[in-house]
């Protein structure tokens, strides 16, 4: 009797840990907005996982004794890394300087609807009628908000959105090879798996080689890199990216990836809100409707039907 407190107490903790983790996910928006607005896009990636592949590295190797990895691992880590680091920050970041922050987390909301549907695609199942539509029903979404988005003093509204919204498909590709990939090396006989740290601190480091060389280009010596500037960038690399994704990782450890994954329809909604305080984006009626579709879409994805 007395075990049944404790562990509703647990839970909740736990709970209150991944509210947290996706308030500091959704504050990333405009964070990232006031970042790249006068700033060289790519370098704040880059200078970002300058920050934490390090600490990444230095926390695998105090947890599990080594940072090594298996040769036949590297291809598929490349693979992720530049999907998940490389690509989904390039997009990340160009989508919040040209459209409204709140806008584009409310895009992202759309990754679980994608996820939904290519892992159907991927797994060659049959693509089921509420599978559908979800997907059209979550795609409406996206497109009301580029349309009627309350927040039209951008640069190029349409570009960023389409932009994040690249990103979106970006991460969903990442989540379903990543998926294949953790599934077919801890089923193998010989014993060795890969830990969730170990890929994300080596989906780190290799997305951080294929970002680093456009900094050249961008040349961010040139810049005024002001105190607020390099407090943004903290945020985003040991808030949003290490307490983040430790906070994420316990609750998904705690209670189940399942259950976890439910919090992340908090992101956009998180991503709203903080965008309306810090940057005094517009919220209208335009923004819920958008952001429920989107949510419904998720939902008619995922929910669980009877045959």
């Amino acid at each position: 009797m007395s075990s049944v407190p404790k562990t509703t107490h647990a839970n909740y903790v736990v709970y209150s840990q991944l509210i947290l983790t996706m308030l500091i996910w959704g504050a990333a928006w405009p964070v990232g907005r006031l970042l790249a607005e006068g700033l060289p896009t790519v370098s704040i990636a880059v200078i970002r996982y300058i920050i934490v592949v390090p600490v990444l590295l230095v926390i695998l190797r105090l947890r599990e004794g080594t940072i090594h990895i298996r040769r036949d691992w590297i291809p598929t880590l490349v693979l992720l890394g530049l999907l998940s680091t490389t690509l989904y920050q390039i997009f990340f970041l160009y989508g919040v300087k040209y459209a409204a922050a709140s806008d584009d987390s409310i895009v992202i909301g759309a990754s679980p609807v994608m996820i939904g549907v290519l892992a159907s695609v991927y797994a060659q199942e049959r693509l089921t009628r509420w599978k559908i539509l979800g997907l059209l029903v979550g795609l409406s979404g996206v497109v009301l908000i580029g349309f009627l988005s309350p927040n039209p003093g951008v640069l190029n509204r349409p570009l960023g959105l389409s932009l994040v919204f690249f990103g979106a498909l970006s991460y969903a590709l990442y989540t379903i090879l990543l998926r294949r990939f953790v599934k077919k090396t801890n089923s193998n006989q010989d014993g060795v798996h890969v830990s969730s740290l170990s890929i994300n601190s080596w989906m780190a480091v290799f997305g951080l080689m294929f970002l680093a060389p456009f900094t050249i280009v961008e040349q961010p010596w040139n810049y005024a890199w002001s105190r607020d500037s390099w407090i943004g960038i903290l945020y985003l690399a040991l808030l949003s990216t290490i307490v983040g994704y430790y906070l994420y990782i316990e609750g998904v450890t705690k209670i189940g990836a399942g259950r976890a994954s439910v919090f992340s329809n908090l992101v956009p909604v998180f991503g709203v809100l903080t965008s309306a305080l810090i940057l005094q984006e517009a919220v209208s009626i335009w923004t819920v409707v958008s952001l429920a579709l989107i949510m419904t879409g998720v939902y008619l994805v995922n929910a669980k039907r009877a045959a």
